[in-house]
């Protein structure tokens, strides 16, 4: 596949009144300088560019005056200066027939196209937001949106595309974003220095596992058992078979003792009340518990959930409050704070840490611009995560992007034990 850059704008925000300011959370301080992205691809018919690249960037004109720091700047590596510098938007055309490209659609590389940013684009410093649409060859096109990871994650990539979908329909925005970080996880002394999160050295690959329905459930059943996991998700069981097979596929060959740690993000914003975060709320609101293991540890799925499950049991401790007591809140606030702090502590450079990141029962498939919704959404942010789950199309099966040291994918793609539950790049169908 070939893009062709047709051209380039940058998209000021249409109302200028905000604040001018924004500090960085200790968390988005400690986060790494990358994208958090989503690339949306719509079945359209042609012969409308200019209708579609005019009110997409009408609405996200509207859009940027409700989020408005994604238009404006890191300068000082702890502040986002909100002075309407703007977005980047480009649009570009692809050589190829959308139908030919979602029949395979599983090279990473390949999608990994839809997001790149020009040489100049840093999500530490501008554009903290990059827009590319691009056009296939014969119908259909996709939107890629990229948010630095500085002041975005998934769920507030989610948030901001549903608003701005609203906005291109001409809707009224019912979304009220608020951008609490600084107040959450207060800003570090800048002098404090933590190793580097998910920041691999080793050339790595992506893959997409595709799990169906029907082997979730029989996954699920794998993974319950008795008084120790009476019930398990369909999420909990996906991670603690990929957390399995990842780990089989890093250690097994290692000669020693290794040590490793894992753990799943977790949203923080359905878990706790609206006293201690907002649930539309801005910013880098998840939690990392870190599950420390070695290679003798055979990783069985059953011990894993519950090792997630009580992960989860602890995090319900730390947010327990009382809404209507403000001591009670701020108490909760530094509890989650200082547990943070203390995983992030624990990462090493030395040890490797296998991450699951869902983002499924996020909005993404409702992202409706106004010419129906998405027939396939891929995340772009696959390079520094290990595992992103995604729904998939039908909304309950699963994929599963998967980001390993090249060696490691070798084995991993070729796991029987995977492969009983998951398909390897199935295509997309339209």
């Amino acid at each position: 596949m070939k893009l062709e850059f047709v051209s380039k704008e940058i998209i000021k925000p249409a109302s200028p009144n905000h604040p001018q300011t924004l500090s960085l959370s200790f968390f988005d301080q400690f986060l790494p300088s990358t994208y958090v992205s989503a690339i949306f691809f719509y079945d359209e018919q042609a012969n409308q560019e200019d209708i579609i690249v005019q009110r997409l960037k009408s609405s996200l004109s509207q859009t940027l005056s409700l989020f408005y720091p994604l238009a404006g700047q890191i300068k000082d590596g702890v502040t986002v200066h909100c002075n309407d510098q703007g977005a980047l938007f480009t649009e570009a055309r692809a050589d190829i027939f959308l139908s030919d490209f979602l029949r395979n659609p599983s090279d990473a590389d390949l999608v990994h196209e839809f997001i790149v940013s020009p040489d100049h684009a840093d999500p530490e410093t501008w554009p903290l937001l990059h827009v590319k649409v691009i056009f296939f060859k014969d119908r259909g096109f996709a939107v890629a949106v990229s948010v630095s990871h500085k002041i975005c994650d998934a769920a507030s990539l989610s948030t901001f595309v549903c608003s701005w979908t609203n906005a291109s329909k001409g809707y009224a925005d019912t979304v009220n974003p608020e951008f609490p970080g600084p107040d959450f996880y207060p800003p570090a002394d800048i002098s404090l220095e933590f190793p580097p999160l998910l920041v691999r050295e080793t050339k790595s690959k992506t893959k997409r596992f595709v799990f169906g329905s029907l082997m979730i459930e029989k996954l699920k059943n794998r993974a319950s058992s008795g008084n120790l996991v009476p019930q398990v998700t369909r999420i909990e069981s996906i991670t603690a078979l990929l957390l399995r097979c990842m780990t089989k596929a890093g250690h097994s060959k290692a000669g020693k003792v290794t040590k490793f740690a894992i753990t799943q993000t977790m949203n923080l914003r359905p878990r706790v009340s609206s006293s201690l975060l907002p649930h539309k709320a801005i910013g880098n609101f998840f939690f990392l518990p870190l599950l420390k293991e070695s290679s003798e540890s055979k990783m069985e799925i059953k011990e894993t959930v519950s090792k997630l499950q009580k992960t989860k049991e602890e995090l319900n401790q730390l947010i327990r409050n009382d809404p209507d007591d403000a001591k009670s809140s701020v108490e909760a606030k530094e509890r989650i704070a200082s547990a943070m702090l203390s995983s992030l502590h624990e990462v090493s450079p030395e040890t490797e840490t296998y991450v699951v990141s869902s983002w499924c029962r996020m909005s993404f498939y409702e992202a409706d611009f106004g010419w129906e919704k998405p027939v396939w959404v891929a995340p772009g942010s696959v390079d520094k995560t290990q595992v992103v789950l995604m729904d998939a199309k039908d909304r309950e099966g699963v994929e599963a992007w998967v980001t390993l040291p090249e060696t490691d994918m070798v084995e991993f793609e070729r796991d029987d034990e995977l492969l009983v539950y998951a398909t390897l790049s199935p295509s997309v169908l339209i």
